[in-house]
């Protein structure tokens, strides 16, 4: 690393000529017939060039100077190593040699790498992270996160190679072949696990909904699998707190048998229900933790309504029926506003898209909807009518448009406190497209709840996104911008999946069609967390004017089904709390909170379930097809575990691994130098002091 430094002006050279120039002719003015007083020519030589060197700086300064440094830099090559974390590796009869001998070999090939290389560690599984720590805890594994996350973060980086250690068995996320068609580097995957096949009787996976209602009939299906199970038989039996359901003998045939066996059961009592789904071992099963899994079905009394209405046809429409309608909680009915001729009596939400619209008012229908007090959630565009939208009273006005557009990105508030989203919604929202959201000046009420800012640009703007009220008791949101659609198919396309958008929808729409009452100690939470989720409360107290208040501390005590208590304090958030106590263990739990206000303590509890996550114990024989397919399809080879060191000979014969050498420019203005300014006061002091000496003053 060398360092090259300049100074540059606002000009030509010879400006800094002229400067030295000013100072002379300054000093030899003011010295060179000094005859007032007796100063002696050895000391007017000292005071003049002391002079001179002040004038010709000032000077200089007035050429408005900066520095420039000129840093070339060599950055090594960086190599990848991503070491798969997931449950699957320690589930086979080789746990002992990935738990003891399998580290050593891998910190003796990451010691050996870098001699000559930069080497960043990762771990994967339920989440790309730094650094390794051979626990085999987690319970899925994503392992197109590796490409992707790889991808991003060294974007223009000096990267030789990605080495990805893993069974090459994934269970979330998408085919990693499909996830990435280029890397700028080679991908070269070290081929852990058993590919032998052992016999094994196993609950594949078990496909129900969550939601069903009481007394009816609701339908799951079981996916049974057999491995070298032919002519062998299980019992299969569906049980709820230890009563039996439904039974039937299963047969297999062949080396490898699936069935997939449908069952009806009844929905007895309203709450959480747990079902337990369970085949008995086969003769000769070594390993019977995949024989079991447990499944959750919130049974409700009554299946909320959504009406949806529209001023003209929008993919918006659709992407929110479709997600409605998929979660299976909802009645959803979509009509085109005009044609609506129903009570609102018979919904518990209405979803206004663009109504009013520029072309129609509907003036009878906005005024039935208000007399209803129905929440309401408006989705504004380019064909709302925003001055009658004005009138309407929700907490939210827009005025100053002009027909205009802003291409809005979406920020979460911090602040917001009305219900959670998860980290992968947070996440996945860096990658959603902009909202096409009306141009103006926005004006909240004071019981505005803001989820989402607009950032225009790189601009985060005051002006919502979208935003919650509550007035007068009736429940309204604003979504100010269409297109959420596009968000749906961005989920999609980076995580195969509808997840992150299905959960913000579906926790919105949650909240405004829930008609709970009016209490001034309310904790919430979700009924069901899945095992690697981190569990969240909210909770909101009010006085005795209904006005939020968030004074008092909130505890919370968490009980297990042993009887295990875990107290927490809850954290202030604006005027609510919020809560984040980590991960949980499958199982049943329930909550107590407790809060003190004016010598009387208010109590809100309630039960919630962890799902168990065993999809890493569905399969456990590796897929080493998969990972020699990925080394084959970024230009790399795949190794055995006592073979990765040929890994880094084939490094160093690359010729394309070699140092990379960039320029780093730092400029800053020299007025800042805050040295130079004193030396310009030391200059001018000390001629100060020659003359007061001398006489001079």
């Amino acid at each position: 690393m060398f360092v090259i430094q300049q100074i540059i002006i606002d000009g030509s050279g010879w400006l800094v000529m002229l400067c030295i120039l000013a100072g002379l002719l300054y000093a030899f003015a003011l010295y060179y017939r000094e005859n007032r007083y007796e100063f002696s020519p050895r000391r007017r030589l000292w005071m003049g060039t002391i002079r001179a060197l002040s004038v010709a700086l000032i000077s200089f300064f007035l050429l408005s100077p900066f520095f420039r440094s000129t840093t070339r830099n060599t950055e090594d090559p960086v190599i990848i190593f991503a070491q798969d974390q997931s449950a699957s590796l320690i589930a086979t009869k080789d746990s002992l040699f990935y738990k003891k001998e399998y580290p050593a070999l891998v910190n003796s090939l990451i010691a050996a790498l870098e001699e000559n290389y930069q080497v960043h560690t990762f771990s994967f599984g339920e989440r790309f992270r730094e650094n390794i720590d051979f626990t085999y805890s987690d319970k899925q594994t994503n392992l197109s996160e590796v490409l992707i996350e790889a991808r991003s973060r060294y974007l223009n980086r000096n990267v030789g190679a990605l080495i990805i250690a893993s069974d090459g068995i994934y269970n979330h996320g998408i085919h990693p072949q499909y996830a990435l068609q280029y890397l700028p580097f080679p991908v070269y995957t070290i081929a852990l696990g058993d590919t032998t096949q052992v016999r094994d009787a196993a609950i594949v996976n078990v496909i129900h909904n969550r939601i069903a209602y009481l007394d009816n009939i609701f339908p799951i299906e079981i996916h049974v699998r057999g491995l070298l199970c032919n002519g062998l038989s299980t019992s299969l039996r569906v049980l709820q707190d230890g009563r039996l359901l439904h039974s039937e003998q299963i047969k297999f045939s062949g080396d490898t048998d699936n069935h997939f066996i449908p069952v009806e059961l009844l929905a007895q009592k309203p709450g959480l229900q747990r079902y337990r789904v369970e085949i008995l071992p086969v003769d000769g099963e070594i390993h019977t933790g995949n024989n079991s899994r447990d499944i959750f079905i919130e049974v409700l009394e009554a299946r909320p309504k959504v009406l949806i209405l529209y001023s003209s046809p929008h993919p918006d429409v659709s992407a929110i029926r479709q997600t409605l309608e998929a979660q299976q909680n909802y009645e959803v009915e979509v009509l085109e506003a005009s044609a609506f001729r129903s009570s609102f009596n018979d919904f518990n939400l209405v979803i206004l898209h663009q109504v009013p619209s520029k072309q129609q008012a509907y003036p009878t229908l906005l005024r039935n909807l208000n007399e209803s007090g129905l929440p309401v959630l408006h989705i504004l565009g380019s064909n709302s009518d925003l001055n009658v939208f004005n009138t309407l009273g929700i907490g939210l006005s827009i005025t100053g448009s002009g027909n205009r557009l802003d291409e809005a990105l979406a920020v979460v508030d911090q602040g917001f406190a009305l219900f959670t989203l998860s980290d992968e919604f947070h996440e996945a929202l860096r990658f959603f497209p902009p909202l096409f959201s009306p141009f103006g000046n926005y004006r909240e009420s004071l019981a505005s709840n803001v989820l989402f800012h607009k950032r225009i640009g790189s601009l985060v703007t005051d002006s919502p996104l979208m935003t919650f009220t509550e007035i007068s008791g009736r429940k309204a949101a604003i979504i100010a911008g269409e297109g959420v659609w596009r968000w749906r198919l961005a989920n999609f396309s980076r995580r195969g999946n509808h997840e992150a958008f299905n959960e913000w929808l579906t926790k919105s729409v949650q909240f405004l069609a829930l008609r709970e009452q009016k209490e001034r100690f309310l904790v919430k939470t979700q009924n069901i967390w899945n095992e690697n989720e981190v569990i969240g409360f909210t909770a909101e107290f009010y006085n005795e004017s209904y006005e939020a208040v968030n004074s008092p501390e909130v505890e919370l005590i968490i009980t297990d089904e042993d009887s295990n208590q875990y107290p927490f304090v809850f954290s202030r958030t604006g005027n609510s709390y919020s809560l984040r106590p980590g991960s949980l263990q499958a199982g049943n739990y329930t909550y107590q909170a407790s809060l003190p206000w004016q010598n009387e303590t208010f109590r809100a509890g309630g039960a919630f379930s962890v799902l168990p996550l065993q999809v890493e114990l569905t399969n456990t024989v590796a897929d080493h097809r998969l990972l020699y397919g990925l080394a084959d399809a970024f230009g790399g080879e795949t190794f055995m575990p006592g073979e990765m060191d040929e890994i880094v000979e084939i490094l160093r014969k690359r010729d394309d691994l070699k140092p990379v050498y960039y320029l780093e420019k730092n400029y800053f203005e020299l007025i800042e130098v805050r040295w130079l300014l004193f030396l310009m006061l030391l200059f001018l002091a000390i001629e100060w002091l020659f003359r007061r000496v001398s006489g001079g003053y």
